[in-house]
């Protein structure tokens, strides 16, 4: 632990960051404050929470991509399996109250878009969220759940705690795992924002339309609504929408060149069909590296480049 390291051999740091007297022996004398963190941090870590630090592999690239250096949170807290974020987010967002109608139809195409290989990303909060996860579980679908207060301090029902233990659910939250949560919360709003950063693709089901919009983070419509600059409607067909999810921003990541516009603004509605892939194989060696590529992603990619 850093605490240890520190008394162990306080001359060794106090050369090496240039203390001052006064300065080593206020390290010293917080011995008990820092052995209480170091506490704090086994007793979570025992509780299957763990911490990603801004600077580790494992840290999202999405936030990376979406998020300038001095927005990014320096920790994440998880708890589940954090290899599930190696799959393409999609995350749905809503403005309006969503009827029953809209939270059906967006629990039916995150199914069919998991079975494709992308991750649901929802907010842990009332409403559509709520009903989705409900759904989502019970279908026993992956899905990755951020939380507006410290993990250390949410209490899972029994249904998501055994998804969480069957690796089939992450938690994720920006705050400190003891932050605790108030009523009315006021972290929630942050904590969609954080969501919007971490997905790879938007799907909007209520208005009105989501600001900052970036072009290497698609944006689709639910069919009905009214088409705006920087979204586009859902396709229909559920491997259209995941071929070009994956193909566009993922690709153009991995050979680390600025993505292409997904659609003009004056595109025609319906769109055209993805278009067919010169060389599946080295896609799938390029999203290789940065992460698992799930099979049902190489088999729709090779499929796309069959004549």
């Amino acid at each position: 632990m850093l605490y240890e390291l520190l008394l162990e051999n306080p001359e060794i740091w106090a050369a090496a960051l240039r203390l001052t007297g006064a300065e080593s022996d206020a390290l010293q004398s917080n011995h008990d404050r820092l052995a209480g963190m170091g506490q704090r941090l086994m007793a979570w870590q025992s509780a299957g929470i763990q911490m990603v630090r801004w600077d580790d592999d494992a840290y999202p690239v999405t936030l990376n991509a979406h998020l300038r250096p001095e927005q990014r949170p320096l920790f994440l807290s998880h708890w589940g399996d954090l290899d599930l974020l190696d799959l393409p987010t999609v995350l749905p967002l809503t403005g309006d109250p969503a009827d029953d109608e809209a939270k059906d139809w967006t629990a039916e195409t995150l199914l069919s878009l998991g079975s494709e290989g992308a991750l649901p990303l929802l907010v842990a909060r009332p409403g559509l969220n709520a009903a989705v996860a409900r759904m989502l579980m019970q279908a026993e679908a992956p899905l990755a759940l951020v939380v507006a207060q410290g993990l250390a301090a949410y209490q899972p029902r029994p249904a998501l705690a055994s998804a969480i233990e069957a690796g089939r659910c992450l938690l994720l939250s920006p705050f400190r795992p003891d932050q605790p949560v108030s009523e009315p919360n006021t972290l929630v709003p942050h904590a969609a924002l954080f969501a919007q950063a971490l997905a790879n693709a938007l799907l909007v089901i209520t208005p009105p339309h989501p600001q900052g919009l970036l072009p290497e983070q698609p944006c689709f419509l639910r069919p009905g609504l009214p088409k705006t600059v920087g979204c586009q409607s859902y396709y229909s067909d559920p491997e259209d929408f995941f071929l070009r999810l994956v193909e566009t921003p993922a690709a153009a990541a991995a050979a680390n060149q600025p993505p292409p516009a997904l659609v003009e603004a004056s595109a025609p509605d319906p769109l055209p069909a993805a278009p067919q892939l010169s060389d599946p194989e080295a896609l799938i060696r390029r999203l290789s590296e940065l992460g698992n590529v799930p099979e049902a992603m190489k088999a729709r990619l090779r499929q796309s480049a069959a004549p």
